[in-house]
């Protein structure tokens, strides 16, 4: 059974959101591989990460970096270990292509630590904190959400620049890959095959299955399966249906077909995620159910977070920009350059050195 323990979920996609955040003592044991970003920042504990390059311990406060379509698995270093992570996930698929570029080019699998890449380490660990903050204020703000979710996505983007030249023309094969996708959209609770949908498009099978592999990165019948478990969300944190009839109502053969699927997405079975989520909420005087809340526990995690998004302004490997009070204090290599406001209301810079 997974730790169910401090566990929380902002699931963007509930909304079609492309940004998701969860907190949890999950243990994954299996490899996975999806099309989105995912940032996993230790908050408690050590994790194992495992991929196809590398492998290596995550301590507590490490993050790692997997990029798009990257095989990889991330545990518990002892199984017996309280650990806590935080997980990130900005799902592509949720995004205009042109807002996205080049997946396979754009991104590549990092390690993020005090003293490895650091200066993304810095950068994204003040963009977390923006996010836990606004999280934890419960305000949600779009605009902003997407100002934050677009700097972690040009932080942890490769150093190679993608210009908005370079994207793809919309081709007629991209556009007939545009045709199968709202198909899929439309009739996914149907007993939907690849024949089916180049039948009713005019494509062969063969060229339909290329259009799918290509712009999803995975094989039509497993992208088909995410589509109709995401698009089951609602129905089953609702919790009035059963995991069976769920399953069957959007077009899987059967519970455990679903929970599979469902697993290899969120990392937990489904009875578990609608149990804990259901747990988290809470309820209003008039019974109305509100959305799950970071409670004082996470709050704790998060501190450190949300403080170095207060005080740090701008942190790389040379320089750093704090306020300390109502100072504004930089710092460059060793030395330290200190503005205070003036007598006659400009400012003095105070500069001094490390011995």
């Amino acid at each position: 059974m997974q730790n169910m323990d401090l566990y929380y979920d902002f699931s963007g996609q509930k909304f079609g959101y492309p940004l998701s955040l969860s907190i949890n003592g999950f243990s994954r044991n299996i490899f996975s591989r999806q099309s989105s970003l995912e940032i996993s920042y230790v908050l408690k504990g050590s994790y194992e990460a495992v991929t196809t390059n590398f492998s290596c311990i995550l301590n507590e406060r490490d993050m790692i970096v997997i990029a798009p379509y990257d095989i990889h698995m991330l545990h518990k270093k002892d199984q017996n270990d309280t650990g806590i992570i935080l997980t990130i996930h900005i799902d592509f698929s949720r995004m205009a292509d042109s807002m996205v570029g080049n997946l396979h080019a754009g991104f590549s699998t990092a390690v993020c630590t005090e003293t490895r890449n650091r200066e993304s380490y810095l950068q994204l660990r003040n963009k977390i904190g923006e996010l836990a903050a606004e999280l934890m204020a419960q305000s949600n703000d779009l605009y902003h959400m997407n100002v934050i979710m677009m700097e972690l996505l040009r932080i942890t983007a490769s150093p190679k620049s993608f210009s908005v030249d370079e994207l793809p023309l919309h081709t007629e094969y991209h556009e007939n890959y545009m045709k199968a996708i709202k198909y899929i959209d439309l009739h996914y609770k149907e007993n939907l095959t690849l024949g089916e949908i180049a039948s009713q498009l005019s494509f062969s099978p063969s060229y339909t299955s290329k259009l799918m592999k290509r712009y999803t990165g995975i094989p039509f019948v497993k992208y088909l399966a995410y589509v109709r478990v995401r698009a089951s969300l609602e129905t089953l944190l609702e919790g009035r249906e059963s995991i069976e009839k769920i399953a069957l109502d959007y077009g899987l053969p059967s519970s455990k077909a679903y929970t599979e699927v469902f697993r290899e997405l969120y990392g937990i079975v489904p009875s578990a995620y609608r149990k804990q989520f259901q747990k988290n909420m809470k309820y209003s005087k008039g019974g109305e159910n509100q959305k799950m809340v970071l409670d004082q526990q996470h709050k704790q995690l998060l501190q450190h977070l949300i403080e170095k998004t207060e005080d740090i302004l701008y942190e790389n490997e040379q320089l750093a920009i704090r306020k300390e009070g109502d100072d504004l204090v930089v710092t460059v290599g060793k030395g330290r350059v200190q503005i205070d406001p003036a007598p006659e209301g400009g400012m003095v810079l105070r500069i001094t050195k490390e011995k």
